[in-house]
């Protein structure tokens, strides 16, 4: 881990309980986690700020984490080139919305560093929902560590501009591929990042 990749992760937050299911797995960790850059070929221009538009514009890499049941729990997360997501046409999400998603921001400040809004009350939500849809649930400190690292290796994508920032959007899926509703045993955690316009900052935050 590099100097930087230290003072990013360095968290002041305490240390969350981990909600729990009946799955007897492992969660994932963040010093797992595996980087496969894009190549030339696959960056994409970056907008110009006066142009954004919610949902349009995507960065160069995504974070994904599966959770296979059969496979002993969650799986290594990686961090990988921007993709499509393939699924059978029987996966729960398409039949019964078994997924849920959590909103944050990454705010480029005046002093030049990167910050996330309080990610660790996302990360609590995101656990309290997938314990309700029936959904493993995971360390959110590991997956605040994760997704600093992600921003990282994207982090030309963070708008350098008091008017914009950087929209994170972790979503967990249930895609078992079955039409009968049961606890899910197969699971994709997934992060795309858009760049958004905003209309506000915020000073308690969590350094990237």
């Amino acid at each position: 881990m590099s100097s930087h990749d230290a003072s990013c992760y360095a968290l002041s937050y305490p240390v969350m309980p981990v909600f729990s299911l009946d799955y007897s797995s492992p969660l994932f960790q963040f010093s797992d986690v595996c980087v496969r850059l894009a190549g030339p070929h696959q960056l994409q221009p970056k907008p110009d700020t006066s142009a954004l538009q919610f949902g349009k514009h995507f960065t160069d890499h995504m974070l994904k984490i599966h959770f296979y049941e059969n496979m002993g729990g969650w799986q290594r997360p990686e961090i990988v080139p921007m993709e499509s997501i393939v699924l059978h046409p029987a996966a729960k999400v398409l039949h019964y919305a078994v997924e849920l998603f959590e909103g944050m921001k990454a705010y480029r400040g005046t002093d030049g560093r990167i910050r996330i809004f309080r990610p660790e009350l996302n990360m609590a939500r995101m656990n309290h929902s997938a314990v309700r849809a029936g959904l493993p649930t995971f360390d959110g400190n590991q997956l605040i560590r994760c997704l600093s690292r992600l921003i990282t290796v994207d982090q030309e994508w963070v708008p350098h501009s008091e008017s914009s920032s950087l929209y994170i959007r972790p979503t967990l899926i249930g895609i078992d591929v079955s039409t009968l509703y049961q606890c899910v045993s197969h699971t994709s955690l997934f992060n795309k990042n858009m760049n958004v316009i905003v209309a506000s900052h915020h000073s308690s935050s969590h350094e990237c």
